[in-house]
């Protein structure tokens, strides 16, 4: 039987199961999203029950060779201040990117240690938009998708702050004179690149088209945290 002790993860998600436990997933350093049950953690007495949430840093065991492994043990890790209110959706919202769009059991240390940061973030700041676009970007890096933000796809020329631009997933930005929603600034996908988004219009405009390329890699699926910020 396969062991593991004291990894480094976060819950993503939970679903009770039977009558006393819990089924989770989970994104650790090494072993990328797992399925873990923990049996009896709905207890009243429960040790794992109040430590098995979101966003808590953990150090978590288990054992098992098949899809679901069996938890045996768990410790908090690192403190990371409570999430509330917009912060909280915010942290659903990584959380589903995360579950969406990451193949299970594949390692991503750069994004493991991006998602920590990210949530830690979260915690402690109020630029909440431009912490998601940072992360957004860095896990399109992870999933093979980077973005090409410094240079116009078509004419190789370095992007203009003062000329519009139109993002074409697969592709890149390209020059586009409209005024359509999709339009974004030089400016902002300069600022995008060097995460120093500022201000009301380059924020908006970089949700826009972070939104655009995020709905391309989920092919039809539905974030449900999307319903929250609503």
């Amino acid at each position: 039987m396969n062991r593991v002790n004291q990894q480094i993860g976060f819950i993503l998600k939970s679903q009770s199961f039977k009558e006393t436990s819990s089924i989770h997933q989970v994104f650790t350093r090494d072993y990328g999203v797992i399925s873990i049950i923990s049996k009896g953690s709905r207890v009243k007495n429960s040790k794992y029950g109040s430590l098995l949430q979101p966003f808590k840093s953990l150090l978590l065991s288990w054992v098992g060779k098949s899809e679901l492994k069996t938890l045996t043990g768990v410790d908090e890790h690192l403190q990371i201040q409570q999430l509330k209110g917009t912060s909280l959706y915010c942290g659903f919202y990584v959380n589903e990117l995360i579950l969406n769009l990451i193949h299970k059991h594949d390692a991503h240390l750069s994004l493991f240690n991006s998602y920590e940061q990210a949530i830690r973030k979260l915690s402690e700041v109020d630029q909440l938009e431009a912490c998601l676009r940072e992360f957004e970007k860095l896990l399109f890096d992870n999933i093979g998708y980077g973005l090409s933000l410094e240079y116009d796809a078509d004419s190789h020329e370095p992007i203009q702050a003062g000329e519009q631009y139109r993002y074409i997933p697969g592709h890149g930005a390209v020059r586009y004179n409209s005024n359509s929603q999709d339009a974004i600034l030089g400016s902002t996908l300069i600022n995008l690149r060097l995460n120093q988004l500022n201000g009301k219009t380059e924020l908006m405009q970089a949700k826009h088209m972070m939104r655009r390329l995020i709905d391309t890699q989920l092919d039809g699926k539905i974030l449900k945290s999307r319903d929250l910020f609503v």
